[in-house]
């Protein structure tokens, strides 16, 4: 399985935060804007279920706590060797779980750049022009900026690109944590798609960011 972060994590370092100011990039207002939404209290999801199984979630501390997410019990933290044999780039995501099978992944990086929440429409249109650009895009699902049931706005791109042997689905998000940009995903062979492409982004949406 050939994994998109190893491609665009570099991508990220080189070709957007290495070009000029991205805050004056134009948007396209159809996916850019926020959408609205109201804040109400958030209580992590326990379990998420699929066509013929229940998976049970626990939460997840990364960056000395700063970040909590809901994931599945049964997924796992790859590896040093395998990290280096999946992400050989050294840009490779800093936390990645992953199913048994290595068919199904969840990844968290954060980026040497600093972001502003009025940067994050720009940052998001930047990101989305790259990947297009750049990656052999089979199907381009959307993209834009929200802000999730937990509170944390994000911006998001959801897509499909051709790997070494299947299609890989690709649902990125980005937003800010201690002022820099916190890259997350999660990513899953076509195969999987009909049963994760709705979970995986309920998980995402269960990140939270903790206040400095």
């Amino acid at each position: 399985m050939e994994h998109m972060d190893r491609k665009i994590i570099p991508m990220l370092y080189s070709k957007v935060l290495n070009d000029e100011p991205i805050q004056g990039t134009e948007t396209r207002e159809s996916d850019a804007s926020p959408e609205p939404s109201d804040v109400k209290p958030f209580e992590p999801i326990t379990m998420i279920h699929l066509e013929h199984e229940t998976i049970h979630l626990r939460r997840a501390e990364l960056y000395e706590g700063k970040v909590t997410v809901s994931l599945p019990r049964t997924f796992r933290l790859v590896t040093e060797r395998e990290a280096q044999l999946k992400y050989p780039s050294s840009h490779r995501p800093e936390w990645i779980y992953t199913n048994d099978s290595g068919t199904i992944n969840f990844t968290f990086n954060t980026l040497d750049h600093r972001l502003t929440p009025e940067e994050l429409n720009s940052f998001t249109e930047s990101m989305a022009d790259v990947i297009r650009a750049t990656q052999p895009v089979r199907e381009w699902k959307k993209h834009g900026v929200r802000v999730t049931d937990a509170g944390v706005t994000t911006g998001y791109c959801q897509f499909a690109v051709q790997g070494l042997n299947d299609q890989i689905y690709n649902h990125m998000v980005f937003t800010i944590l201690n002022q820099k940009v916190l890259v997350y995903g999660f990513n899953c062979t076509d195969d999987e798609k009909k049963n994760w492409i709705e979970p995986g982004g309920t998980l995402l949406d269960t990140l939270i960011v903790e206040p400095k």
